[in-house]
């Protein structure tokens, strides 16, 4: 059975296993972008399930959970609001609240179902609750008991100081995918994309390729802020590389990729031709693949790529792209891990968990063609012709 297919099918699985009679199952498109895998292997899967009697279908209704078959984890019931705290507690048992931005990221859901099932398997009571804005996530906070823990997903959007500060309120521990509060009194686990930039880098330059482009969004992400002053480094330290920074106006859950291959093709259309391209943030490799090779540009053939990513998410990466980055594991494990140690320590320093670089290759990277260096051009003559204002 192919691998993909095996994830898949065990994914669906970990869905019925929570889910109620009439919940409704991720849509096909969807499976199909985040496990790359086709229509038929995603209604193979379907139709395994339907014969186990997990789940059912009607015209009209389309694909729901029987909420018939596995075994259940814990419920989610919390404690009692206004419960009075021991002075020492046993981390069995104890109630832990995800929240999480409901925007269509795979990575933040493979996220989300990760920390549930290793608190439940805890035997922590674990609740879900999806948000839409800061106002949504309040609204929903005051309906709610106080917990033991929260861990806060915001997919690259701001955590407003009002919604941090009910959430203390509300939470004995509160731990957040990002490290855009790092120095607060929370607990952050993040990225450095610094570091996993320059390994592409490194991959790259052992290619030959002397004239990479470099992509990553505009929005001030402190990651990201970090990235772009590694490449200012590199640029230093680098002379004879030359580097074309692109500036994208987008999160990766908006037209990302589009607005990439819009801006690879105003340079070539300048007369620049980098050989290859580091990109951050893309979210379906296999959509970024297509619309590359629609513009012209065949990958490695004519543009050797790595991106910055999640190196176990088969919907980044594609099956194709040399990926360097993280694991949604190691998020997992990393926040599953702060919010244990704040329990056991509950006076420790607050602190940031900054996840290992790893890197999956791909067939995304060819040597560089003959002759394609960027030796004849300064440094500063090619940081005038770089994309974008003060890169």
């Amino acid at each position: 059975m192919p691998r993909p297919l095996q994830d898949l099918e065990r994914f669906l699985e970990d869905l019925a296993r929570d889910a109620q009679a009439g919940d409704q199952l991720p849509t096909i498109r969807e499976l199909m972008r985040r496990f790359g895998v086709s229509q038929g292997l995603v209604q193979r899967a379907f139709s395994a399930l339907k014969a186990r009697g997990l789940i059912d279908s009607q015209v009209g209704r389309g694909t729901y959970f029987a909420g018939s078959g596995l075994r259940r984890g814990p419920s989610p019931v919390l404690a009692p609001a206004g419960a009075d705290e021991p002075a020492a507690r046993p981390l069995e048992g104890r109630s832990v609240l995800l929240l999480r931005r409901s925007i269509s990221i795979a990575r933040g859901r493979a996220l989300v179902e990760g920390l549930h099932r290793r608190f439940a398997a805890g035997g922590h009571r674990v609740l879900e609750v999806s948000y839409t804005d800061a106002d949504h996530a309040l609204t929903v906070l005051k309906a709610l008991p106080r917990l033991d823990a929260c861990v806060v997903q915001s997919t690259f959007r701001t955590v407003p100081i009002e919604l941090l500060a009910a959430l203390r309120a509300k939470c004995a521990a509160l731990a957040v995918d990002g490290m855009a509060l790092v120095g607060a009194d929370v607990e952050a686990v993040g990225t450095e994309w610094g570091e996993p930039l320059a390994s592409a880098f490194v991959t790259l330059g052992r290619r030959g390729h002397r004239h990479i482009a470099v992509a990553m969004t505009e929005h001030p992400l402190l990651a990201t802020q970090l990235g772009w002053r590694r490449l200012d480094h590199l640029r230093q330290t680098h002379p004879d590389f030359r580097f074309e920074a692109i500036p994208l106006p987008h999160l990766p859950d908006g037209d990302y990729a589009s607005a990439l291959v819009e801006r690879l093709c105003a340079l070539r259309e300048g007369g620049i031709t980098p050989t290859a391209l580091i990109a951050w943030g893309i979210e379906d490799g296999a959509q970024c693949r297509d619309r590359l090779a629609e513009a012209g540009l065949a990958v490695p053939d004519q543009l050797s790529v790595v991106l910055l990513g999640r190196t176990d998410l088969a919907n980044e990466h594609g099956g194709f792209f040399e990926t360097v980055g993280c694991t949604v594991e190691h998020q997992v494990a990393a926040l599953h891990e702060a919010v244990l140690a704040r329990w056991a320590a509950p006076d420790a320093p607050f602190r940031i968990r900054l996840t290992p670089v790893t890197q999956r290759e791909g067939g995304s990277v060819a040597d560089a063609p003959a002759g394609s260096t960027a030796g004849r051009t300064s440094a500063g003559e090619a940081g005038k012709r770089l994309v974008g204002e003060g890169r």
